[in-house]
């Protein structure tokens, strides 16, 4: 069964500007302060995302013994709809780069931080159920293949909302502001915190990499 999860939109003006390197005491600092609140505008008329998480017992493996040995396992999806994305690109395409990048981290800071709110309702979820949670697995990172993308995701295939999004053929999400990732849960597990430590990560390319770990 398919769980949306109970999402609010976070985000810190301050650290995407740090991310991007816009220094206080700056003209070009206080020109983005000016058009920020037009930014915060496009999000809220164009940023449509899911956050949803679908619990299996036992249904694939995926050969990783932490997650197969696991009495449930967990996928999570984070994702948003294009429109967003045409935003962004229109004001590239116009050359309002400033603009744009600001928005484009803007949105992946939001994404970022509803995935994690995410995360801490499915380890309640599962708690409640006398479990705890696996680290986190993403396919193409660590030993989990990337392929297993197209495994996991077929997980959300009888949701009608969530049929915009597809694979590549080198089995790449789009849309590309998409997360698709797996815990395993069981009550043999001692708890773990499951909140993502973007420092303690493999992929130092990510999208939503938080400015702070360096």
């Amino acid at each position: 069964m398919i769980e949306f999860a109970n999402v609010t939109t976070e985000y810190d003006r301050e650290r995407i500007f740090r991310r991007l390197h816009i220094e206080p005491g700056t003209h070009v600092y206080d020109y983005c302060v000016d058009a920020f609140p037009t930014l915060e505008e496009t999000v809220r008329r164009d940023l449509r995302m899911y956050h949803c998480y679908a619990i299996s017992q036992g249904e694939f493996q995926v050969g990783l013994p932490e997650v197969d040995q696991c009495a449930y396992q967990v996928v999570c999806l984070s994702t948003c709809t294009e429109e967003i994305l045409e935003s962004i690109d229109a004001l590239l395409k116009k050359g309002d780069f400033l603009e744009g990048y600001i928005l484009n981290d803007l949105c992946n800071e939001i994404l970022f931080n509803a995935s994690n709110q995410m995360n801490r309702e499915v380890d309640a979820r599962l708690r409640s159920m006398g479990c705890h949670l696996t680290r986190r697995h993403s396919p193409g990172e660590g030993t989990l293949a990337i392929r297993y993308q197209s495994e996991l995701l077929a997980c959300f295939r009888s949701e009608p909302t969530l049929a915009h999004i597809t694979l590549t053929d080198t089995y790449m999400l789009t849309p590309e502001k998409s997360m698709l990732y797996l815990y395993g849960a069981d009550p043999a597990l001692p708890w773990i915190p499951v909140e993502h430590d973007c420092s303690r990560c493999p992929n130092t390319t990510c999208m939503f990499r938080s400015v702070d770990a360096g």
